[in-house]
């Protein structure tokens, strides 16, 4: 391939046009790496004289265990890798034989993303315990004596050509996807934090609260990322602290309706630390605190509420009615405790 050392062999035709990978263009692959046997040298014809040592299909400790994703323009560690993939068509799967010169980085690439997938492994909950002693063991050594890996130890202590065998699954372009934080400018990121809550907003109105949750934590992530570039206090700052205030708010909302009540009170103060006398911030944090039985602190909220927007009063009070109708429920059940104890104490 021209400006690299690689060979190309399809092994299965692909579909559709030649693809424009243009910078920003989002390709979705499968690899899996060879190398030649010990003591076979060069390209070997024989597809057995060549052994597995990576593959993205396979969980760690023997792969990434998923998809790769790679991002064109963004400066991959291994150019070879976009080289590669700009050459094909989706469906297509194609052998590249790669020089070693080309591959100084892929075995410290490979590491990073094995690292990843043992990561997940152990998050997934799956107790290896063999497996994760031998590797921890590895690790421990990782930075003085290599990967952890043997077969990457030994591609870095000898290099060898390595034959890739990509499987390139879906390409999407810049507009056909949502991108992530790291790739966005800070133009670009601020019109993001409006897109994600537009997006949550929607998932709110169909019933999905966990997904809409997700959209509006995103957008508090990316208004944070921008809050770092500027001084507390000044007008930038306060001014994207401020849009805080209703994504905090749509969070509350969601807690609520999952029924999670901490989470709503907390969201909800967030909201008041930068508007104290916000009418749904006060109104949804009584609601958690009503939720997590601090019925005392939720009457604080309402009869607040009620001092400062008038016109919610109907709606505190009924509220306050709910918490009276609980105290009153708690008061009997406590007498009926009380008494079936003393009752049995005296028998």
């Amino acid at each position: 391939m021209e400006g690299m050392k690689a060979f190309k062999r399809t092994l299965h035709a692909g579909r559709g046009k030649p693809i424009d990978f243009g910078k920003g263009t989002k390709a979705f692959f499968h690899y899996e790496a060879k190398v030649p046997r010990d003591g076979i040298k060069g390209y070997p014809p024989n597809p057995d004289d060549w052994v597995t040592i990576d593959d993205t299909r396979k969980p760690w400790p023997d792969g990434y265990g998923q998809e790769m994703e790679l991002i064109f323009g963004k400066e991959f560690q291994l150019p070879i890798f976009e080289t590669c993939l700009q050459s094909m068509l989706v469906d297509e799967i194609c052998q590249f034989d790669v020089d070693p010169k080309e591959l100084y980085p892929y075995p410290m690439v490979s590491k990073k993303l094995r690292d990843i997938s043992k990561s997940k492994h152990k998050h997934d909950g799956h107790n290896h315990s063999d497996d994760h002693h031998e590797h921890h063991q590895c690790f421990g050594m990782a930075s003085q004596h290599g990967t952890g890996y043997p077969a990457l130890d030994e591609l870095m202590k000898s290099p060898k050509p390595v034959r890739f065998i990509f499987h390139l699954i879906r390409v999407l372009q810049p507009n056909e996807y949502e991108a992530e934080s790291w790739q966005l400018d800070g133009e670009q990121r601020l019109e993001s934090v409006q897109t994600l809550k537009t997006a949550g907003n929607a998932l709110f109105k169909e019933g999905k609260w966990s997904e809409a949750l997700q959209k509006y934590r995103e957008a508090l992530t990316r208004l944070d990322s921008l809050l770092l570039r500027e001084k507390p206090g000044d007008v930038e700052w306060i001014e994207l602290d401020s849009q805080n205030v209703a994504l905090y708010l749509n969070l509350s909302q969601c807690y609520l309706n999952l029924g999670s009540f901490y989470e709503a009170i907390e969201t909800a103060s967030e909201a008041l630390k930068r508007d104290a006398n916000n009418e749904k911030g006060l109104y949804r944090r009584a609601k958690g605190k009503i939720g997590a039985w601090d019925l005392a602190s939720a009457k604080v909220d309402l009869t607040r509420l009620m001092e400062l927007h008038p016109h919610a009063e109907q709606l505190a009070k009924k509220e306050l009615a709910h918490i009276a109708q609980l105290e009153k429920k708690k008061e009997a059940e406590d007498k009926a405790c009380f008494g079936a104890m003393f009752s049995k104490t005296n028998q």
